[in-house]
């Protein structure tokens, strides 16, 4: 049993040191600037997808206006690259969401203009076939949609863990202020070979007012729905 242990931990160093690189090398996503004519023409070939599952969720911040999150989902058609499958589409929208006051223990009222990081939920699989950014390679996993569509925030790293996909945004996205307009996403997206079914969603806030008092939560979260894969 002695001879025997050496071997033992060597077998089981050399798994977890596979199991990291696996999980290392499935973390972080690249992702592929197209415009919404390149990637659309690849589920349809009026490059026009037709939208099948949509919804508007508003997301439930502490704010003036409205913020909302929008998610699509659309199917590719006989005859083209993505035929049989299923693109799901992404977008948050500050844009109508604007600064407000108010009141924090121990420091008053306060002007409170929250912006927000990321946003995570289960996906499952991702098809890896397709070529969003036309540069002959296909493999791409995320496209973000930079032109031919609205919105001014794209996506910085992405991140998968067990089924879980996080996308950190390139940069806060923020409300408006009383006198200027809130920001947005782009539309971003990915492929799957499953239909759609409900999915709850966590999107974070940046530190913003958490980092104001102690007292505060510095996560702040919010739960809302949107459209994912079946599992």
């Amino acid at each position: 049993m002695t001879r025997r242990a050496p071997l033992f931990i060597a077998i089981a160093l050399s798994l977890a040191l596979t199991m990291g690189c696996r999980m290392k090398s499935d973390m972080n996503l690249k992702t592929a600037k197209v415009s919404s004519s390149a990637v659309y023409c690849l589920f349809d070939p009026s490059c026009a997808v037709t939208v099948i599952d949509s919804s508007t969720t508003p997301i439930p911040m502490q704010t003036g206006g409205t913020a909302f999150l929008q998610s699509r989902t659309f199917m590719g058609k006989p005859g083209t690259p993505a035929s049989g499958l299923y693109g799901y589409e992404y977008r948050i929208d500050l844009e109508k969401a604007v600064q407000t006051k108010v009141q924090v223990e121990e420091i008053g009222e306060i002007t409170y203009m929250p912006c927000l990081r990321s946003i995570t939920f289960e996906f499952g699989p991702i098809i890896d076939t397709l070529d969003y950014d036309s540069d002959g390679k296909a493999g791409d996993l995320v496209y973000v949609v930079t032109s031919g569509s609205p919105g001014k925030i794209g996506l910085g790293s992405i991140e998968r863990f067990h089924g879980l996909l996080t996308f950190n945004f390139d940069s806060p996205l923020c409300v408006g202020s009383p006198q200027g307009q809130g920001d947005s996403t782009f539309f971003f997206g990915l492929a799957s070979a499953k239909p759609p079914r409900p999915v709850e969603a966590t999107i974070k806030e940046t530190a913003g007012m958490g980092a104001a008092s102690p007292k505060l939560k510095k996560n702040i979260k919010y739960k809302v729905q949107l459209h994912a894969p079946q599992i």
